[in-house]
């Protein structure tokens, strides 16, 4: 297993930790880029990184990112990815196309956990690439929760703390020629809030294409973590469906307008 921590440091001194690990033989050529969801600071010492040991039981390459906020401040436990991403976005972008092209890799799963999930979609298509988007109940617009007042709020002040763009309004592009990019989501049976209030407008936004797939899970939880087997199987879904969405796309690549709307007015 090859390992590395570091970090990126903002102008304004904010720190992005990040965690690299690619195994000696990765059992596929895809990188795993995993940002986490609300976590509890008095449960953890920061970093914070999602499902850090699936590396080791999965053999995959994971690339885990914890949120600048955890390394800030103890007054909050989901920043959404915010602070200082003018900075942090452009070098995670760099470092993904530095690790893809070290190792080779063919493609990238961005996953992520509730605002996690929101983070993932958003780098997911400012990557430009072809990439699959693996969430779990993403959030749209973060000033629609509750969360948001208390632990956003109280540092909005601070230097170079992002816009929180919805993410409907960042997929105006994001059937572009040429591209494959795919999502699938997954939401928790008693998550009936992200589900409508969330979920649904990014699925209406992108008008419920062959790129997009949308899962309930029957498994009687409310909002938070999936279990392990769940989680396991829906990316393996998730990963055929994408692997045939970019051969199709690379065979006839859509060209018109209708095409890329899925005959949408």
């Amino acid at each position: 297993m090859i390992t590395g921590r570091s970090r990126f440091v903002h102008s304004a001194g904010y720190v992005l930790e990040y965690d690299l690990a690619v195994p000696e033989e990765p059992v596929s050529s895809y990188l795993h880029i995993l940002f986490h969801g609300a976590s509890r600071i008095e449960a953890h010492t920061p970093p914070v990184f999602a499902r850090r040991q699936w590396t080791r039981s999965t053999q995959e390459a994971c690339l885990f990112v914890c949120d600048p906020i955890h390394m800030h401040t103890k007054g909050s436990n989901c920043g959404w990815f915010l602070l200082g991403e003018n900075e942090f976005l452009p070098k995670l972008l760099e470092l993904r196309e530095s690790v893809m092209a070290e190792y080779g890799f063919t493609g990238c799963v961005w996953h992520g956990l509730s605002s996690g999930g929101y983070a993932a979609l958003k780098y997911w298509m400012r990557s430009g690439a072809d990439d699959l988007a693996f969430v779990i109940a993403p959030h749209d617009d973060p000033k629609q929760l509750w969360q948001w007042e208390r632990y956003a709020v109280p540092f909005l002040d601070l230097p170079a703390w992002g816009e929180p763009v919805p993410t409907t309004r960042q997929m105006d592009d994001w059937l572009t020629p040429g591209v494959a990019r795919y999502l699938h989501a997954v939401v928790s049976e008693k998550e009936a809030y992200y589900a409508l209030e969330h979920l649904r407008p990014i699925l209406e936004r992108v008008g419920y294409s062959d790129g997009v797939r949308a899962v309930k899970l029957r498994n009687g939880r409310d909002h938070g973590f999936i279990a392990d087997a769940d989680y396991e199987t829906q990316l393996a879904s998730a990963i055929r469906d994408w692997e045939a969405y970019r051969a199709k796309a690379a065979i006839a690549p859509r060209s018109s307008e209708s095409d890329r709307t899925g005959g949408r007015g």
